[in-house]
């Protein structure tokens, strides 16, 4: 399978496939995880912090109520009362106690605001004076000046039914963010891994599901050069027993229209047997024994002198363009260059009507060779330009039997080109011709 282009190139297509779809589950699968699990924990942070709140607001705003009591009530909070920023009292233990316990080892906060939104007691926690102001939000997320993230609850305090102050709890979320970001590194390394193992799997499970189809397609491949290789003899025969016949009867002009008949099939048929024993030869690497230096300069002026009887029986003018200075060399085997060429000339000449051209160039750059066959023929639709290298694929069929094509033309040319690791590619537009060009490494 990793000798044939077409499987192996399926193969790859195939786990690219399958390795983007699993790449596409798993990423959408870990930022579910990720969002479920940071939701889960600010959830339970939120609720044990909601709880604490109310258990202090319950107590708090009875004695809030009471004027006269400010001190007494800072006191009993632990907190430091600042009416003024050089009266603060020193701090105590009472509550902070039962706060730890209930927060399971985090750090506390609590501050207490009047009516006018201005700090009246608070813990000995600093904070950017720009964050004291109240916002629209119950919830806020807020730092301190060491950089430690708080997660904020704004309770209303009530004298009279009416607002008279605020109450704001807070806790330290350093282990959320931790817990948060140990499961974002865990995904962030965990995807490219599951990743490559997913590409590594699917790469193989591409070579055991196509298995069956290759093993199909080389007992197919075998028949069809067994098959051809049997046709062989018996169509050798009977072209000696036709020529024989015609040499035999040469007075009797319905017979040799008869006989003329058979032996143009029989050429027809021969030349089909020996195409696909040329497409079995090349698919199982055989003639990659057979490469030489092979100059692509005699070459091409051979197949213009030759093919110029074609040329002028269609009405074509053929001629070639050496764009180099100099002999251009390929390693290959030249009788499939030859042939590789010349299919393409022949399917140049024949697509293009009376008094149309045929050039043939040769160019090369710094590493490739490059081989021009460009006609002002009938063109290729652009929904055809990417079958045209089919095997027996034929645009107009009725054409290609009159001319005697069997549609492996075009499909012998690029098995050619891909044994000798060259590309070969089309540009055409329908009624303004075409131009297939081929590149060879030098």
């Amino acid at each position: 399978m990793k000798r044939n282009p077409i499987f192996s190139e399926t193969r790859l297509r195939l786990a690219a496939w399958y390795t983007l779809v699993m790449s596409s589950i798993l990423g959408l699968s870990g930022l579910g995880v990720y969002t479920v699990v940071a939701h889960t924990y600010y959830e339970t942070i939120d609720q044990g912090l909601k709880s604490v709140a109310k258990a202090l607001h319950k107590s708090i705003e009875p004695a809030w109520q009471q004027p006269g009591h400010l001190q007494e009530l800072a006191k009993e909070l632990s907190l430091e009362l600042c009416i003024n920023p050089t009266n603060c009292l020193p701090k105590t233990t009472i509550i902070q106690q039962p706060i730890e316990e209930a927060g399971n080892q985090v750090n506390y906060y609590i501050r207490l605001l009047d009516s006018s939104q201005k700090v009246f007691a608070s813990t000995d926690i600093q904070f950017d004076n720009s964050q004291i102001t109240l916002s629209s939000q119950k919830w806020q997320i807020i730092t301190d000046a060491f950089g430690t993230h708080y997660r904020q609850i704004t309770l209303p305090l009530y004298t009279n039914n009416q607002i008279s102050g605020y109450l704001q709890v807070a806790r330290s979320i350093t282990d959320l963010e931790q817990h948060v970001a140990y499961l974002r590194l865990t995904l962030i390394l965990g995807l490219p891994i599951s990743l490559i193992l997913v590409a590594l799997s699917s790469w193989w499970l591409a070579e055991r599901a196509m298995q069956p189809v290759y093993s199909s397609y080389q007992q197919m491949q075998q028949f069809t050069a067994d098959a051809a290789h049997e046709f062989r003899t018996p169509l050798a025969a009977m072209h000696s027993t036709i020529e024989a016949a015609i040499k035999l009867q040469p007075e009797q002009k319905s017979n040799n229209g008869t006989l003329d008949v058979l032996k143009r099939q029989n050429h027809r048929l021969s030349q089909l047997v020996g195409d696909l024993l040329l497409l079995t030869r090349i698919d199982q690497k055989q003639i990659t024994r057979e490469y030489q230096l092979c100059c692509l300069n005699d070459l091409i002026s051979d197949l213009i002198e030759e093919l110029a009887f074609l040329a002028v029986e269609h009405h074509v003018n053929l001629s070639g363009q050496i764009l180099v200075t100099k002999k251009v060399y390929v390693q290959g085997n030249e009788e499939q260059l030859y042939r590789l060429i010349s299919n393409l000339m022949i399917n140049a000449i024949q697509a293009t009507s009376s008094g149309g051209k045929v050039i043939i160039f040769l160019e090369d750059s710094e590493l490739y060779a490059i081989i021009k066959v460009q006609d002002t023929g009938i063109g290729i639709a652009l929904e055809h330009q990417q079958r045209i290298f089919d095997r027996f694929y034929r645009i107009d069929r009725d054409r290609s039997r009159s001319s005697g094509g069997s549609g492996l033309g075009l499909a012998i040319a690029l098995a050619i080109v891909q044994a000798h690791k060259g590309t070969i590619h089309v540009q055409s537009q329908s009624g303004l011709g075409s131009t297939f060009t081929i590149r060879l490494p030098l």
